[in-house]
């Protein structure tokens, strides 16, 4: 979390008071929602429905609707817009009832306080335990978060965006920025923007710390070795190749995992089925090498899996880098094994 110390600015150092500034989130729901009202009535929140979100809890979100608080779980709701302005206390400070006026109480070093009003050099602050009051700003220094949703993937699958790419692996977490039209809008780590359908994602239960700057690692690695392989389609099989103009079978993934990750593996089909450790088919994610027998018992091809059942191999029947199912019968019929090069 990234913190910015608050500035006055010049033009509003002699105004009495800066408006009500709305500091309310708002959240959307991800799916159709039942509660109850304190009178047991029935209430239904609709998906894509937007609410006030007033807090978070570790498991759930406190919204807000006509007048009523409601407690919704986690996995229906996602944070939408984060307007909240959250402060935290350089020093040891006081909250006073007006400014230069009188303390309320003493404010601890990294005591977090919540703005409502601006006052010249003064804010109007609520601290959480809801003592509300006037703290001098240059005592202050601004909190700004991360609008982002954590959930996780429930499937491995390549999003294609404008030759961007984004890799989604089952099991790990993803950034979710939005709610539209039944999907996901995801973020990669450069902040370009996936369209997901709802059913690929799970939301997360129970709050967990995470952040973008450490959603996954090994996703991250994943995600450029896939995208290389992406950016090979359509070159020439070469014999021996290793790029850029073409590849063999082995050459591309050699060179695949050297430039993008600085991995050098071995250089033929048979001796990268070495590299790494083996994995079941079964188990395979994006980034996995997958090998296959061309003649007799020995493995003479090998391929990156790319999710949905699918690999992008340099083919030397078919002269060139392509994406082929492994469930195709050639393939099906001299499937070998599989080595995982990216482990953490």
């Amino acid at each position: 979390m990234q913190t910015k110390k608050h500035k006055i600015p010049m033009a509003i150092a002699g105004i009495c008071l800066i408006g009500l500034i709305g500091f309310k989130d708002t959240g959307i729901f991800v799916k159709d929602y039942f509660s109850l009202t304190e009178d047991e009535t029935e209430i239904v929140f609709n998906k894509e429905e937007q609410v006030n979100l007033i807090r978070e809890t570790d498991k759930s979100f406190v919204i807000e609707k006509e007048g009523s608080k409601y407690e919704i779980p986690m996995d229906v709701l996602i944070r939408k817009d984060r307007t909240t302005q959250k402060y935290k206390v350089l020093d040891g400070t006081s909250i006073l009832d007006k400014p230069l006026g009188n303390p309320i109480r003493f404010l601890n070093k990294d005591e977090i306080v919540q703005a409502i009003e601006f006052s010249g050099e003064y804010g109007y602050f609520t601290t959480e335990d809801e003592v509300k009051g006037y703290i001098l700003l240059s005592h202050l220094e601004v909190i700004v978060e991360d609008n982002i949703t954590y959930g996780i993937s429930k499937v491995d699958k390549v999003l294609v965006d404008n030759d961007t790419y984004y890799t989604l692996i089952k099991g790990e977490s993803v950034a979710i920025k939005d709610f539209k039209e039944d999907s996901f809008i995801i973020l990669d780590d450069n902040g370009n923007e996936f369209r997901v359908n709802n059913d690929l994602i799970e939301l997360r239960r129970t709050r967990e710390t995470v952040s973008r700057s450490n959603v996954s690692r090994r996703a991250s690695q994943i995600n450029k070795v896939v995208e290389a392989a992406y950016n090979a389609l359509g070159k020439p099989y070469v014999y021996g190749g290793t790029g850029p103009k073409g590849f063999d079978c082995s050459g591309l993934t050699y060179s695949v995992y050297l430039n993008t990750l600085n991995i050098k593996l071995n250089r033929s089909s048979r001796a990268q089925a070495s590299n790494g450790v083996e994995v079941k088919k079964q188990d395979l994610i994006p980034g996995d090498l997958v090998f296959f027998r061309t003649s007799g018992k020995n493995i003479g091809h090998v391929g990156i899996y790319i999710g949905d059942g699918k690999m992008i191999h340099a083919s030397s029947g078919r002269k060139q880098v392509l994406i082929s199912p492994l469930d195709e019968t050639y393939y099906k019929t001299r499937y070998v094994t599989a080595r995982r090069i990216i482990n953490n």
